[in-house]
């Protein structure tokens, strides 16, 4: 009878257990990690002062810190802006790497799938390149093995010769699913604006289908996804309207939060009286109304670095509010990779010889 009594007990408990949405991921270990991690982050008075500095002597700082091991060992092969640039962009690659090493159960999972978008763009500047005639070495210098394809298979297709050996390597990836989803073969890709808009819908897909909306936090990542996704149609509809471009082809993401693709098409036709006043209504438009009001003399790359900010800046209220959720650890990921960008324009700007105020400007701090 006690047997009996048990099993019931424990029938009971499987199917309690079994009805209340889980979602394994050591939350705490990471979020922790990722605080400590995050407190080394780049300081706007440190950016102020390397603005002062030449670029030696940034690239000096930047060697004290967590970037050291990159520095020392690329030290010898590269200097001034070469330096910076490929220290920066290999320790972005071995950080993101240990992020997903000390991840674990569906929390890796998800991480993995939204930092393949590094893929995403690696195989994107492979394929350019290769489209240009550009040399070997100069496309491989461009990528950054931040995602789930090592260093050593990307050097491998930015070596091969023909847009079929390339599609033959990716086989079984979302690269030849995107190329299968077009109905065309490797040599036929004569726009490759088109496969790159077919791989940045399939890329989304399959990242919100690894995000199923069963546990509070992976309804949380869902929701900052789509807000990605409705950021990246506001810059396609602004960068479209600015040069008077409406293409043929399907350039709007789906499952944006807010904003639906038909009405993101019909924008692109709105004067810019009317296309203020639809603004007007974007959470963010304080932000960017100055800067949209001038679009057509001033360009759209103001515009989207306060866009990219008010990212940061909403990933951070977030991470505030939700503190061992999914949320702190994107917000490391957005920071650390604007602050490689920051260091980069810095760099660049100083090689260029822009005014200190220009530099300034275009960072996003």
């Amino acid at each position: 009878m006690r047997a009996r009594a048990a099993k019931r007990i424990r029938a009971g408990y499987k199917k309690a257990r079994d009805s209340v949405p889980y979602e394994s991921g050591n939350y705490p270990y990471v979020t922790a990690r990722l605080k400590a991690k995050r407190a080394l982050l780049y300081s706007k008075e440190t950016y102020t002062k390397m603005l002062q500095m030449e670029i030696p002597e940034i690239a000096r700082l930047i060697g004290e810190g967590e970037y050291k091991p990159e520095v020392l060992r690329l030290g010898t092969r590269f200097s001034g802006v070469h330096l910076v640039e490929a220290a920066t962009a290999e320790n972005l690659a071995r950080v993101f790497a240990q992020i997903i090493n000390f991840s674990e159960g569906h929390l890796k999972v998800m991480l993995s799938a939204y930092l393949d978008r590094w893929d995403v763009r690696n195989v994107k500047t492979i394929l350019r390149g290769k489209r240009y005639g550009a040399p070997t070495q100069e496309i491989m210098d461009r990528l950054v093995p931040a995602g789930s394809f090592t260093d050593k298979f990307l050097r491998e297709l930015a070596s091969m010769q023909t847009m079929d050996e390339i599609f033959k390597a990716l086989e079984g990836t979302r690269f030849q699913r995107a190329l299968v989803r077009m109905g065309k073969a490797p040599s036929e890709l004569t726009d490759l604006a088109d496969y790159e808009d077919t791989l940045s819908h399939l890329y989304f897909e399959e990242l919100l289908n690894t995000i199923p909306p069963a546990t509070f936090g992976s309804k949380l990542f869902r929701r900052f996804v789509r807000r990605d996704i409705d950021l990246l149609n506001v810059k396609t509809v602004l960068r479209l309207w600015t040069y008077g471009l409406n293409p043929d082809r399907d350039v709007f993401l789906d499952n944006g939060l807010e904003l639906k693709k038909e009405e993101l098409r019909k924008m692109l036709t709105l004067d810019q009286a009317a296309l203020l006043a639809r603004a007007s209504e974007f959470p963010y438009y304080d932000e960017i109304s100055e800067d949209l009001k001038r679009v057509k003399e001033t360009g759209v790359s103001g515009l989207f670095r306060k866009l990219e900010k008010h990212r940061l800046e909403i990933a951070a209220e977030y991470a505030h509010l939700y503190p061992l959720s999914v949320i702190p650890v994107l917000l490391y990921i957005l920071s650390k990779e604007r602050e490689v960008e920051n260091l980069t324009i810095i760099a660049r700007g100083k090689e260029s010889g822009l005014p200190i105020d220009v530099i300034k400007d275009l960072l996003v701090i």
